[in-house]
């Protein structure tokens, strides 16, 4: 391949890298939801952490289904079901929440992963599962301070990213 060749195949894929990070939604501290993207139970597959330079992220991914969701601050984290309140660690709080889904499988069992992830990072403090109750599952996430967050979709594989900025 002709150096000029290789130098614009190089620049288009810039472009597309750069236009994919454009086309993510605005950082903002308002409520998010999004519909439901199919039909079936969506089933819970796993939750990961990570930190980068500038935000935080919660990921949860299914392994069927794509539920609605609603991302937002609250005052308090309770449990689905009893509302009792629970603790975590940061100044601030939001709740991550599914609808037609489940952690566990058909026989009760739990999936997942861990229900409670502490990684101290800059925003995000901690991370618990705080209902699995009657196709709603929920997570409560500490924040430390009033961070603005972003929420999207990924596909290939289904999941939810919850991004909060430092």
């Amino acid at each position: 391949m002709s150096r000029a060749r290789t130098l614009a195949v190089t620049a288009a894929a810039g472009l597309v890298v750069a236009g994919s990070a454009f086309a993510l939604p605005a950082f903002t501290t308002g409520g998010k939801g999004g519909p439901s993207l199919s039909s079936a139970q969506a089933q819970l597959k796993s939750t990961a952490v990570s930190t980068n330079s500038t935000y935080d992220r919660f990921v949860v991914r299914w392994s069927s289904g794509n539920p609605s969701y609603r991302v937002r601050y609250v005052n308090q984290v309770t449990q689905d079901g009893s509302g009792n309140p629970v603790t975590l660690k940061g100044t601030h709080f939001l709740t991550v929440r599914f609808f037609s889904a489940r952690a566990h499988t058909e026989a009760g069992g739990s999936v997942g992963g861990p229900k409670v992830r502490t990684p101290l990072y800059a925003s995000l403090r901690q991370m618990k599962l705080v209902g699995d109750f009657e196709g709603v599952v929920t997570y409560g996430l500490g924040v430390q301070g009033r961070k603005p967050f972003r929420v999207f979709r990924l596909t290939n594989p289904t999941r939810l990213v919850v991004d909060i900025k430092h």
